[in-house]
Formats: structure tokens, C-alpha cells, sequence
């Protein structure tokens, strides 16, 4: 009996100063650095050390759902490698996750060939190629943080109480780093968003174009949570239309034209007639949609709606009422969403309201000009062909650029209304629209029409006289019929296509134009 309580008090020793030591490794780690990862693999590795096991190992959930092997220790380099094994959340019952590992203190199998276990368990302990296994949890306000585990892998190993109750302080102590670091953290990201969020309310406030404050915002977004596109939509002034307002891609991103092509046709959404709309008009909430497997609804809005895999989607708000929202969406690769995500995105729409609230005038011009854009291009073209649509697409594609179009058709097929609706949605929307029929005028008054004319260029001209391109400046010129242009004038619209600049007939000043030019043709 006296041998026995030796070798207790013996093992209690060892176990004291093998504390110690790592105490005196951990520490550090602890109170300078901050550094949960080198803290855990401190952890692992001295512990491994200090009581002779084949491994030990911290897991802890994974990003993409279930658990991980994030850290571990190997007594041998022979031992096969565990870090990185993936344990899936389908593999491991609901029940053990959330009530039975964060309510004990610890979990010990002496043997796994005779132990009666749950499938689960068993499966496991055999895939990490485990013989013998001491567990305990981290646990923090009920919440499983991680599992730090000791591993015998050849033979059968009986745990000493002692083993255990060096687990079990080190699992404790696992606890208090982690809640610790993550407090460090969210202090850190809190600072970092509040100096974003101050970043970006200045560069809004140096841009008095909200068409430009709109772009910059878009792009921002896209920049700092690495989505493929978003867009901003505006709710009409009786709140049951979402209009599609202003939709920007990530570069590089391949589906960029057909995915802003898509959202330019599509124009708008009845609020509703879609309940997770309506859930952000009315709440004002921000959703995040992670994966179309999340739900039903996660499903609708991901495949119906959205089209795409990912999504956040934010509310503008003005003095509490919703203007309308910012959505971001991951089009090919499911997305997890932190807190701080969701955050920075909140904190850009807000940035959004600010600047609208500040000209409350201005957001309703907004409002009612894209209210106007959407009921003339719904209005104006009228069918469902797929040719039809094909063309409707690709002009909304080229909408919101500034190249030159060039529409053929036969007379009467409605290029003109194709022109208009390029306009419509395009950038230059509120500038000049002009429009001038190229078969309908001489071609010796032509150039005088397109360029303008000095006073006594010709018989007649009484006057200086602006032409088409001065009076479109900033804005877009319709040449329908250009194929009836002479080759004099076809010269001189190539020039200023090129150079963007032109003379007046009879005149030698050079005049900088800033134009686009959309032609028709039936040749």
C-alpha cells in the first residue's frame, strides 16, 4: 500500500513539473504574441513530449463545416501525417456536437478493439489510426471550441488519473486562450472597420455624382469581400418594384457582360411576389445566403433570383425607411460569411444612405429617374422571340459603355427603338439624345447638319449655326441611314470617331467633342 501511494505521489509530482514546463513554453505565447496557432502547436507539442504519446492533436470546426485536425504533434516522423484530415459534419451526430462533448470533462479509451463505442467514434479513431485515445473539450459558454486529444497508436495504453487531470488543465486553459484571442480580434476588426468605414465616407464625400458614388461603392464592395459582381436596385415611391439600378462585375471575372447583360434585362422585381425582398424592405435586416444547401429558401433565392451560389444582401436606408439595397453575390464558389463580412458590407450601405440622406432631393431624382428609364424600355419593345431577345441583350450588354454601335436591319424592324434602348440604360441617360436621319438630308447640307456651319460658309449662312455633334456633347448621336452618307462626310465622321474632334463647315477652329455615336443601316 506504502509502494502504491509512492508511486501516486510520484506520478502527482511529474505531473506538476511537467505543468510547469509547460506553462513556462506557453506563456509567452499567450501574453506577447497573441498568436492562437503557435500557442496550440505549443500546446500539442510539449504535451506530446511531456507524457510520451505517439500524437497529440487539437481539432477544431472547420470553415466549411465539420471538424479539422488543425494542430498536431508526431513522436515519430514514420507515423502517418493527420493535420488537415477533414472530419464532415454528416459523420458526427448533432447530439455529441452541441450537448454530450460540451458537457464532459473528458473522454478516455483504453482500447479501441474492446471498447463498445458509437459507430462514429470508432470510424474515426480508425482513419486518424488511433489504438488508444484521451479527449477533452474546449468549451466556452456552452459552445465547442475544439477537442485536444493523446494518441497511442500501436498499442493499448490504460490513462492514469493523473494523464487526465493534465488534459483537462490544459483544455481549460485552450479555453481561455481562444475566448481571449477572439475577443483580441474582434477588438482589432472593430478598429480596422471603423478606419475603413471612415475611408470610405471621405472618398464618397469627394464624388457629387451619386451615378459615380454608386460605381465606387460597387467596386469597394467587390474589392474588399472578393465577390464576382453586385448592384444596387432602388425601391419605387409606392414600394412594390425593385429596380435594378446599377450592376458592376469584379474584373477578370469571365461572366462579367452577360451577367450585367442579365440584370439590365430583367430591369426589376416585384417586391411582393418574392417574401425574402420583402423581408429586407420591411426589417431592414442584412441576409446572407451561404450555399443553396442551406435551405429551401437559401435555394430559391440562390437559383431564382440571385444566380449564383453566394450571396449578401444589405438595405439603403434614409432616415430609417429603406431606399433600397446592396446585394453581393459569389457566382461560381460557395462563400462562408464571418461577422465582420456581414459588418463591412452593413457599414457600406449605411455609407450609401449617408450620402443620399445628406441630398434628399437628389435620391428621389434617382428614384424617379429610374422609375422612367424602366417604363420606357418596357414600354417601347414589345415581343419574345428569342431573335428579338438576342438583340435586346446584346444592346444592353454594350449599354453602359462607350463604344460606337453599329444596328443593321431592314426598314421598319425598329432600330431605332434598339438605340433608344441603349440610351436608356446607359450612363448617359439624363445627357442629350439626338437623333438625325443620314438618307433624309442632301449630301451637300450633310456635313453643315452634322458639324455646324460658320457665318458665310455657304450661300445662305446668315449665321453661325451649332450642328449635331455640339448639340449631342456629353450625350448620344443616332446617324440612322448612314449608309446614304457621301464618302466627304464619312471622311469627316471618321475623324472625329478617332480623334473626337471637328472644325465647322467654313470655319478653322477645332472643337473637342465628347460623343457616342450609335448608327443604323439596312445594307
Amino acid at each position: 500500500m506504502q509502494e502504491l501511494n509512492t508511486i501516486n505521489q510520484a506520478q502527482l509530482i511529474e505531473m506538476y513539473e511537467a505543468r510547469d514546463a509547460l506553462v513556462n513554453r506557453i506563456n509567452p505565447e499567450i501574453n506577447s504574441v497573441i498568436d492562437l496557432d503557435r500557442f496550440l502547436q505549443a500546446t500539442v507539442n510539449e504535451l506530446g513530449r511531456q507524457l510520451g504519446v505517439d500524437r497529440c492533436t487539437v481539432i477544431t470546426p472547420a470553415k466549411e463545416g465539420g471538424f479539422v485536425v488543425s494542430y498536431e504533434y508526431r513522436a515519430s516522423e514514420d507515423l502517418k501525417a493527420g493535420a488537415g484530415f477533414h472530419i464532415p459534419n454528416s459523420f458526427i451526430p448533432k447530439e455529441a456536437i452541441y450537448h454530450r462533448l460540451p458537457q464532459v470533462r473528458h473522454f478516455a479509451i483504453d482500447d479501441i478493439a474492446k471498447s463498445d463505442l458509437p459507430f462514429w467514434v470508432r470510424t474515426t479513431c480508425q482513419l486518424i489510426g488511433t489504438r488508444s485515445v484521451l479527449v477533452a473539450p474546449f468549451v466556452a459558454r456552452d459552445e465547442l471550441l475544439g477537442v485536444i486529444g493523446l494518441h497511442y497508436t500501436e498499442q493499448p495504453h490504460h490513462w492514469t488519473e493523473s494523464e487526465i487531470k493534465m488534459v483537462e488543465w490544459l483544455a481549460a486553459q485552450a479555453s481561455i486562450a481562444m475566448q481571449y484571442t477572439q475577443l483580441y480580434s474582434e477588438k482589432e476588426k472593430e478598429i480596422a472597420l471603423t478606419k475603413l468605414m471612415l475611408e470610405i465616407s471621405n472618398d464618397i464625400n469627394t464624388r457629387s455624382d451619386f451615378n459615380e458614388i454608386k460605381d465606387f461603392v460597387i467596386d469597394k464592395a467587390l474589392e474588399l469581400l472578393s465577390a464576382d459582381y453586385g448592384c444596387i436596385a432602388i425601391l419605387d415611391t409606392a414600394g412594390e418594384q425593385l429596380h435594378f439600378d446599377t450592376i458592376r462585375a469584379r474584373r477578370g471575372f469571365d461572366a462579367r457582360r452577360s451577367i450585367e447583360a442579365r440584370f439590365r434585362e430583367a430591369r426589376s422585381l416585384r417586391v411582393p411576389d418574392h417574401p425574402v425582398v420583402r423581408e429586407v424592405m420591411e426589417e431592414g435586416t442584412i441576409l446572407k445566403f451561404e450555399t443553396p444547401k442551406d435551405s429551401p429558401l437559401a435555394r430559391y433565392v440562390l437559383h431564382n433570383i440571385i444566380k449564383g451560389e453566394s450571396a449578401l444582401i444589405a438595405p439603403i436606408t434614409i432616415k430609417g425607411n429603406v431606399f433600397g439595397i446592396l446585394a453581393l453575390v459569389w457566382a461560381k464558389e460557395a462563400a462562408r460569411f464571418s461577422n465582420y463580412d456581414v459588418q463591412l458590407l452593413g457599414g457600406i450601405s449605411s455609407q450609401v444612405g449617408i450620402a443620399l440622406e445628406k441630398d434628399r432631393l437628389a435620391a428621389e431624382v434617382v428614384r424617379l429617374k429610374r422609375e422612367l428609364n424602366d417604363v420606357r424600355s418596357n414600354e417601347r419593345i414589345i415581343g419574345s422571340a428569342p431573335k428579338l431577345r438576342r438583340a435586346i441583350e446584346m444592346a444592353l450588354s454594350v449599354a453602359d459603355s462607350s463604344t460606337t454601335v453599329l444596328i443593321q436591319g431592314e426598314s421598319g424592324t425598329g432600330k431605332e427603338l434598339i438605340a433608344s434602348l441603349i440610351q436608356f440604360n446607359s450612363r448617359r441617360v439624363s445627357k442629350p439624345f439626338v437623333k438625325i436621319n443620314c438618307g433624309a438630308i442632301p449630301a451637300s447640307l450633310l456635313e453643315s447638319e452634322l458639324f455646324g456651319h460658320e457665318r458665310g460658309a455657304f450661300t445662305d449662312a446668315r449665321a453661325r449655326r451649332m450642328g449635331k455633334f455640339e448639340e449631342a456633347n456629353a450625350g448620344t448621336l443616332f446617324l440612322d441611314e448612314i449608309g446614304e452618307m457621301s464618302l466627304a462626310a464619312q471622311v469627316s465622321l471618321l475623324r472625329v470617331l478617332q480623334d473626337g474632334e471637328f472644325t465647322r463647315v467654313g470655319g478653322n477652329e477645332v472643337i473637342k467633342t465628347d460623343v457616342r455615336v450609335i448608327a443604323a443601316t439596312n445594307k
